[in-house]
């Protein structure tokens, strides 16, 4: 996928996240569903010219240092975050410019991240535009109060996917993924990513988990499958020989 398709498909986030919050009101009885794939995320905005995609990450040094552009960026924007050391070399483990997120500030306010997750610097520069963007808007505008915590998980963790023997090494075995497990507000509500306690709780989740997918190349929540029951991954992770197509389920 082309830069200039990826920042089209993020401008375009928010109106899926406003799409997917209105249209879930006849909906909001039922459990959370995985939301359709949205075609503009499968279509290059110049059909001529062929995705080109960009060149996957080089594997992290044991020792690396952390970027100090991007972490200096992300601190920038609202951040709070601390270079950290990279974890041990283990296998295909590793993250490339390890840093860890503590809070991002959004609609005026400091966004909690408990678990302080272990990310690669480019990821958590995606993750905190998201939180920024749409989920602390969308939580103001859906549940009128300000999101105040978000329960991701520690971010690195060295295993395959889903931990299971013999399968590709996860995207968190490269700081490059988190799992939102809950969100809490500023009126003591808290929201369970593997279920929702009212109508307009199941509407605001629906809502993100729609717009995740301009931010992040895979989305993988409750009903996708057995693994993803009680938490929403997300990740930046190149798919495919081409590194052309996302996960959104």
């Amino acid at each position: 996928m082309t830069a200039h398709s990826v920042s089209t498909v993020r401008r375009l986030a928010p109106s899926l996240a406003a799409l997917a919050l209105a249209g879930s009101a006849a909906m909001a009885e039922e459990p959370p569903l995985p939301p359709p794939r949205p075609s503009m995320l499968t279509t290059p905005a110049k059909p001529a010219a062929p995705p080109q995609p960009p060149a996957p990450p080089a594997p992290a040094a044991p020792n690396a240092e952390p970027d100090s552009t991007c972490l200096a960026k992300l601190i920038a924007d609202g951040a709070t975050a601390a270079a950290a050391a990279a974890p041990a070399s283990v296998g295909a483990c590793g993250v490339e410019t390890p840093v860890r997120l503590i809070s991002i500030t959004a609609e005026g306010e400091g966004v909690s991240l408990p678990d302080h997750p272990l990310l690669a610097c480019e990821f958590a520069a995606v993750l905190a535009d998201y939180v920024r963007l749409i989920v602390a808007p969308l939580g103001q505008s859906a549940l009128h109060a300000k999101v105040v915590a978000i329960e991701t998980g520690p971010g690195y963790d060295c295993r395959t996917q889903n931990r299971i023997t013999g399968a590709k090494i996860s995207a968190h075995a490269k700081g490059l993924a988190v799992d939102f497990m809950a969100i809490t507000l500023a009126d003591k509500r808290r929201i369970l990513v593997e279920r929702q306690s009212s109508a307009e709780e199941a509407s605001y989740f629906r809502a993100i988990r729609t717009a995740a997918c301009g931010w992040f190349t895979t989305v993988l929540g409750p009903g996708s499958d057995a693994f993803h029951a009680n938490h929403m991954h997300v990740d930046i992770e190149l798919h495919g020989p081409n590194a052309s197509y996302r996960i959104c389920q």
